[in-house]
């Protein structure tokens, strides 16, 4: 075949491919397990954060990297301690010391809402963060590192860690939003974890629906999951069904809930579950498991 004709045929499949692979990567759910999720695509800016500090004397985030926990600095950073006082204490509850964990990851951080108000004793401990977020992770290594070390990730069920590496993992709202690949990325929590050592997931359950339908259907930053779960419970009646799990849209916006009893099961097979505990982080379900 003459090498013209070979140039005229191998084009159109070059382009098929090329628009081919592009249509695939601008899919969240296919581009989240290689890439770093990025809002925009084409750039991201990072910008400074407030001279304003904390009583840890941290810098604070600007309000682009809250998402949407309070409307000023002093509600955003009240959020994590809240949070994270409320972690301690279910920790604590299960068995758990804490301060004794010397090497410490939230998966999921953010920009360090909680992360930063970790008891860590200064020189005694290694606090670790990672998100599938770049612009938020850059900020934090920018601002908050040291003391505190941070990585970007994505949202394929794996971390830069050793094996039997953390003392103790913990993730706020994380596990609420991983679908198909959820037992996948418990495993792999278990991988990093040290013998003994403690995992704090937050799920939606059962509770979780009772509370967003009941006492907090009202509330103006809970309007858009109410509304999912009325239009999904108007199309299958899922709610009074007696469902293992549900999950509503794609990753890595999904909404994700259990029957409590069904995943505590599952996972006592693979980590023992210590401790279950409602209303731990907001509407929230906490289960503490040990390895």
């Amino acid at each position: 075949m003459p090498d013209v004709l070979r140039s005229l045929i191998r084009k159109p499949i070059q382009i098929v491919l090329e628009r081919t692979v592009s249509s695939i990567l601008a899919n969240p759910y296919v581009a989240g397990k290689l890439f770093p999720l990025e809002e925009n695509r084409r750039f991201y800016v990072v910008h400074k954060g407030s001279r304003a500090r904390s009583h840890d004397d941290l810098p604070v985030p600007p309000q682009e990297l809250w998402e949407g926990y309070g409307k000023t600095a002093d509600e955003y950073l009240a959020s994590g301690r809240q949070d994270m006082q409320s972690m301690l204490s279910i920790l604590r509850r299960a068995g758990a010391v804490p301060e004794d964990c010397a090497r410490v990851l939230e998966l999921g951080c953010a920009a360090a809402r909680m992360l930063r108000y970790f008891p860590h004793p200064a020189g005694r401990s290694e606090l670790w963060g990672v998100d599938i977020k770049a612009k938020h992770i850059t900020w934090c290594q920018q601002h908050l590192s040291p003391p505190l070390l941070f990585a970007t990730t994505t949202t394929a069920p794996h971390l830069p860690f050793e094996d039997r590496y953390f003392d103790l993992i913990f993730c706020g709202s994380v596990f609420t939003h991983i679908s198909d690949l959820a037992d996948a990325w418990f495993l792999e929590l278990r991988r990093i974890l040290v013998p003994g050592g403690y995992a704090y997931i937050t799920i939606h359950d059962k509770h979780s629906v009772e509370l967003l339908l009941g006492k907090y259907r009202d509330r103006q930053d809970y309007e858009f999951l109410v509304d999912i779960l009325r239009n999904l419970d108007r199309e299958t009646s899922v709610l009074s069904q007696d469902y293992a799990a549900f999950a509503v849209g794609h990753e890595p916006g999904v909404q994700v809930f259990y029957d409590i009893d069904y995943l505590v099961q599952k996972w006592s097979r693979l980590a023992e579950a210590v401790s279950v505990a409602p209303e731990a982080y907001g509407y929230q379900t906490a289960i503490v498991a040990r390895k």
